[in-house]
């Protein structure tokens, strides 16, 4: 099963859950305040501080997915599957591995074939992928 698959699913879930949680706290507020209006307001006080921490943690990630450097691979592309929008899921293979396999959605490249040598661009937190297309060789493996 596919990595963005799974986390593609794993977010759908996350947020059903959050949603029903939230249907479930606003109904026993107003249950508690005795109005819709009332409840709402109950909530969003006694929300105040964990939801600026959630945003504060939210926040620096999204700092640290921006100013971390993207990682770096210079491969050949091995199978591409085009996806909606333009985007194409390709295959590489990964160095030092013995033949490992991964990978990624790059958006816009319709561009891409099987064989071409090109240098991907991977973020460290979310793993989003761009490619660029080399004019000779990819890098040897250097492993060690």
């Amino acid at each position: 099963m596919p990595a963005t698959l799974i986390a593609s699913v794993l977010a759908e879930l996350t947020a059903a859950v959050a949603a029903l949680l939230l249907v479930v706290l606003c109904w026993r507020a107003r249950a508690r305040a005795g109005s819709w209006r009332a409840g709402l307001l109950d909530l969003a006080r006694r929300t105040g501080r964990p939801l600026q921490w959630l945003m504060t943690v939210a926040l620096l990630l999204v700092g640290a997915e921006l100013l971390l450097p993207a990682q770096r691979i210079s491969t050949e592309v091995y199978h591409l599957q085009v996806l909606e929008g333009g985007a194409v899921e390709l295959s590489y293979s990964l160095c030092c591995t013995g033949g490992g396999m991964d990978a990624c959605v790059v958006p816009g490249g319709a561009a891409l074939r099987p064989g071409q040598p090109i240098e991907l661009r991977r973020t460290r937190l979310l793993g989003r992928c761009s490619a660029r297309v080399l004019d000779g060789p990819p890098a040897p493996c250097r492993c060690g």
